[in-house]
């Protein structure tokens, strides 16, 4: 069930009305979240919920064993065996048809032919967002910074909660389950700025992102080859604005969708291309995955604390893992060596002028760009397509008129001038929204539903849900 969908809407009708009665009880409250977020996981495949419902389980029962060790010793071995079950699920519907792949290609090197078979399962819909989050729980447990979760429906709600479940942001423990032992707050206002943020996602991703998509980027990565540069670099442009309004399109659904619930989600994006570095871009783009990586990968293997070479290779292997938990394959191991690799470079020998205004525009247009070189990666449907994508760039710098659709022209302009409105305004306009009288913002719904209705012909699943 896609957020852009019209079933979603009815999903959202039909739910929300029956938790409003029960929202002073906590029990009948947190067994209809369960069982309407395991429904709407339950739509894509029904044998997903196995999985989950496996991982909460075990995740559950692993954080109480961490919390009642008796020595550091068996707190680390109950840790272990949590992240190892988790990853073993991970990397048998992710990983297992690559590895078996590249098994089969090293034998053929050695003259071997080896009949593999495959991983008889397609990938399930958020399984890396769900086992970060269950990971986060027992890591933080055995850091003992939180205490176990006593009730194991207040945990599966947690790992359940519907409106996150597929694509994040990465919720943590310590943020979520507090807010399960509350009153929902379903105030007018609160249920004005939830609606407010679910009609501002769904305009950036199927006015937007799905324009762009349909008529710039799905064209150019379907035939890269003779591209000239021109072409390359306004698709490349495009592309990543395409990708920044389906990604924090969903993330403004989602958290509209859990405000109407009376839950925050954790801010995912801050509009990350006025960043003038690198790593500015990282702080401020899938915060909620940045900072995972960050203080599970990047911390414990060291950080910064262990001289600057040391601080290269930790960089280096956080983006690495990143890159490999975007997908199977090898242009999202490219990928994340890219980034990973381009930190290094900056922080060694990256421009410096901060204090004038043409170093900070010069900065910003710098990371901007080499942010979009990498991004070819995450976008080609292989790394030889991603190779010839980024050779259109030593091309004349010449292209015929027709490779601009005013459409996708159009689209690119929006979203650029979206991304550069100051975030006051957005926010004037969410409190005007939600403080309107019930009859206008009536009629906002219906002219925001005729408007993306004549958009719906261009829907495409949203670019985060392949991870």
């Amino acid at each position: 069930m896609l957020f852009n969908s019209f079933d979603f809407a009815v999903f959202l009708a039909a739910v929300w009305p029956v938790y409003r009665l029960l929202q002073g009880k906590r029990l009948p409250r947190l067994l209809w979240i369960l069982a309407i977020s395991a429904f709407f996981y339950g739509c894509w495949k029904p044998w997903y919920l196995i999985l989950i419902f496996a991982s909460t389980a075990m995740q559950f029962f692993v954080g109480g064993r961490i919390h009642k060790a008796k020595t550091d010793k068996g707190r680390t071995q109950w840790l272990w065996a949590g992240i190892v079950g988790d990853l073993c699920m991970l990397g048998v519907f992710k990983y297992g048809n690559f590895v078996l792949d590249n098994v089969a290609a090293l034998a053929a090197l050695g003259g071997m032919q080896l009949q593999l078979p495959p991983v008889p399962a397609e990938l399930p819909v958020g399984i890396s967002f769900y086992t970060f989050q269950t990971l986060s729980y027992i890591i933080d447990i055995w850091r003992r910074r939180i205490q176990p979760e006593k009730s194991f429906l207040d945990f599966s709600v947690y790992v359940f909660f519907f409106p996150q479940l597929v694509a994040g942001p990465i919720v943590r423990a310590a943020d979520f389950l507090p807010q399960l032992r509350q009153r929902p707050r379903l105030d007018p206002k609160s249920l004005g700025e939830g609606l407010f943020l679910i009609l501002a996602g769904l305009t950036k991703k199927m006015v937007l992102a799905d324009t762009l998509n349909a008529f710039v980027v799905t064209p150019f990565f379907a035939q890269p080859q003779g591209r000239s540069s021109l072409e390359t670099v306004y698709t490349l442009w495009a592309a990543n604005f395409q990708v920044y309004c389906d990604f924090s399109g969903y993330t403004d659904v989602a958290t509209g969708a859990a405000l109407l619930f009376g839950f925050t989600l954790p801010k995912n994006f801050d509009r990350p291309f006025w960043s003038q570095t690198p790593m500015e871009h990282w702080r401020r783009w899938h915060i909620s995955l940045s900072t995972w990586l960050k203080d599970y990968l990047y911390i414990p293997l060291g950080g910064s604390r262990r001289g600057p070479w040391r601080t290269d290779f930790n960089l280096t292997m956080t983006f690495l893992l990143g890159g490999l938990w975007h997908g199977a394959g090898w242009s999202f191991v490219v990928w994340g060596l890219y980034n990973g690799v381009l930190l290094v470079i900056w922080r060694r020998w990256g421009p410096r002028d901060a204090t004038t205004i043409f170093g900070r525009v010069w900065r910003t247009f710098l990371t901007f760009n080499v942010i979009c070189l990498g991004l070819v990666f995450l976008h080609a449907h292989s790394f030889d397509e991603a190779l010839a994508s980024l050779m259109g760039l030593f091309r004349p710098f010449s292209a015929p008129l027709s490779a601009f659709h005013p459409g996708g022209l159009l689209a690119f302009v929006g979203a650029v001038a979206l991304h550069w409105t100051p975030q006051g305004w957005k926010r004037t306009l969410q409190d005007s929204f939600s403080v309107a009288p019930p009859w206008a913002i009536a009629v906002v719904v219906v002219v925001a539903v005729g408007v993306l209705s004549m958009f719906s012909q261009l829907a495409a699943p949203f670019f985060y849900f392949q991870f």
